[in-house]
């Protein structure tokens, strides 16, 4: 214990009051003729015994006296106050040191002294700034008034402690109860994956977001995310350090008086099965980034590598996981990345295969075209995605060649007779005028994009071709609408729009709806929004969505 100076004067019941304690010796130290209580010798007998009573307990208690409400603490109470509000806050106005709080504790001060009536907090959550950042922390705690030797209420005692730990320990554990729950009975690697976001995303105390990465290869490519924001489609250094290295990484690390952190990033798998990666986590910012924190990451990674691998030896034991591999680097990790006014996703059905036979492509044709085509083939598994690769390069061939939707999908309806499974598949083309905002489309059977405007919603169904290889001597047209400037685009599969037992219309009206509410965000954050909003846990049908933005046009 460290001795303070003595003040030159002492009085025998401050000096008994405040012996043996580290906080005591600090009260008896203080210069209290400074502060508007005066010296000890002429507090009142109420106030000498809440001093008394506040300095003898190890609970946490504080007692405020008098019209400014001056703090008086003991040792318990002095751990509240961190690294940046003590010894300050000693003979200090409350409303000084707790500005950031003093919205909420105020009118409950004010209450007690007001009318007597104590008051009851459990677990309520302050945001404070005591270690040099905004903590997030919670508190049991009551405040009951202190009356003087008048009868008078003068000053309040609060006795309280901190509850931060067990509060936030709970909401961790629940994290991962809900997370093991939720991956179970995931089949597949990518399920496993968009699960894993799934869920954590309803934990944003403590997962902000995550961004989960599985190599393909050598190189770490993003499953799965609930990130909301703007991402780059291709994975940073940093994560690719770390996939490489198998070490985790902090970064955005602020090393305080309590150290915080901006990102985690650990390996996820074991060398045991081919499936491994990185999970990226952004952390919270009011939070600690402490043993405890990093210790619950791991164990959040630790139950995700858990899930992968036993989805690993499930394909092995189908004889199927070889060829999942490869179908899903060639079709679902390799399309279109993310660009500026583009926007693609796709989300594979739930089932024991992780790819199917929906696609989509974004191809410049020149500097001033862009095209974009969205296709379904007919059935899920293997076959059906061998018949939508093929598809695929056929389809952006024929586009390159001739930058005509309506003969891209005549020359696609001969194709589709040397190719099994890809009868019936339906496709819309489109492209785009980048300097007109003139779209011209074919569509081959599929569903008709949707147009978001500030003015409303237009559908493009115009060219109702049916699907590809259906009539091949039928003549294919192109439709052409003017779309106004900055006006959303949106192309997708049938697995967003349909529900069992549901009328089309249905879904149609709700994919209107909800591009309708999300338009004025990027397009990124609005594919993520149309999937969040649109789709059942897990989907029934594979999912393609294409949303892309039109520029102000030079005309």
């Amino acid at each position: 214990m460290t001795l303070l100076p003595a003040p030159p004067h002492r009085d025998h019941w401050f000096e008994r009051v405040c012996a043996g304690s580290e906080m005591g010796e600090r009260v008896l130290a203080h210069d209290w003729a400074h502060t508007p209580l005066g010296p000890p010798s002429t507090w009142s007998t109420a106030l000498r015994t809440a001093v008394g009573v506040c300095l003898s307990s190890r609970f946490p208690m504080l007692v405020v006296w008098g019209p400014d409400l001056v703090k008086i603490y003991n040792d318990g109470y002095r751990q509240i106050l961190g690294s940046e509000k003590h010894p300050r806050a000693l003979g200090a106005p409350l409303h000084e040191i707790w500005p950031e709080i003093w919205d909420t504790i105020g009118p409950m001060l004010r209450g007690v002294l007001d009318t007597g009536e104590p008051t009851w907090t459990e677990h309520g959550l302050l945001l404070i700034d005591r270690n040099g950042f905004t903590e997030e922390c919670y508190f049991v705690w009551s405040y009951s008034a202190l009356y003087d030797d008048d009868g008078v209420i003068r000053g309040v005692l609060d006795v309280v402690t901190e509850t931060t730990r067990e509060v936030v320990a709970q909401r961790r554990l629940a994290c991962l109860a809900e997370l093991r729950g939720a991956l179970v009975s995931a089949e597949q690697v990518t399920d496993v994956c968009l699960r894993a976001t799934a869920t954590l995303a309803r934990f944003t105390a403590d997962v902000r977001t995550a961004d989960l990465y599985l190599l393909v290869g050598d190189a770490p490519v993003l499953i799965a995310s609930n990130r909301r924001e703007d991402r780059a489609g291709t994975a940073p250094a940093d994560v690719a350090e770390v996939a490489t290295s198998r070490q985790p990484r902090t970064l955005g690390r602020h090393d305080g008086a309590v150290p915080t952190a901006e990102r985690y990033l650990m390996p996820i798998g074991t060398s045991r099965t081919d499936v491994r990666g990185v999970m990226d986590v952004a952390l919270n910012p009011m939070r600690p980034f402490d043993e405890t924190y990093a210790e619950f990451l791991g164990l959040v990674g630790a139950t995700i590598g858990t899930a992968l691998e036993n989805a690993y030896r499930r394909a092995v034991e189908l004889g199927q996981f070889r060829a999942i591999s490869d179908t899903l680097q060639a079709a679902m990790l390799r399309p279109a990345s993310d660009l500026p006014n583009v926007a693609a996703r796709y989300v594979p059905a739930a089932g024991n295969l992780a790819v199917g036979g929906d696609w989509y492509d974004v191809i410049d044709l020149t500097p001033g075209h862009r095209g974009v085509i969205v296709g379904d083939c007919v059935g899920h598994g293997l076959d059906a995605a061998t018949a939508m690769g093929q598809l695929r390069a056929a389809a952006r061939a024929m586009l390159l060649e001739s930058h005509d939707p309506a003969a891209t999908l005549t020359a696609l309806d001969g194709f589709t007779a040397a190719v099994p499974g890809a009868e019936f598949a339906t496709v819309v083309c489109a492209v785009f005028d980048r300097e007109t905002n003139v779209v011209t489309y074919a569509r081959a059977g599929h569903l008709p994009p949707l147009v978001v405007g500030r003015h409303g919603t237009t559908w493009l169904d115009g060219s109702p071709g049916a699907p590809l290889g259906a009539d091949p001597s039928a003549p294919r047209a192109n439709a052409v609408h003017q779309c106004e400037d900055e006006a959303i685009v949106v192309l997708y599969s049938d697995g967003l729009i349909e529900h069992r037992g549901e009328s089309l219309d249905v879904g149609f009206a709700r994919l209107a709806d909800a591009a309708t509410e999300l338009r004025g965000l990027t397009v990124q954050q609005m594919a993520d929004g149309l999937l969040t909003m649109l789709l059942p846990e897990p989907s029934r049908d594979d999912v393609v969505l294409v949303v892309k933005q039109l520029p102000t046009a030079s005309r």
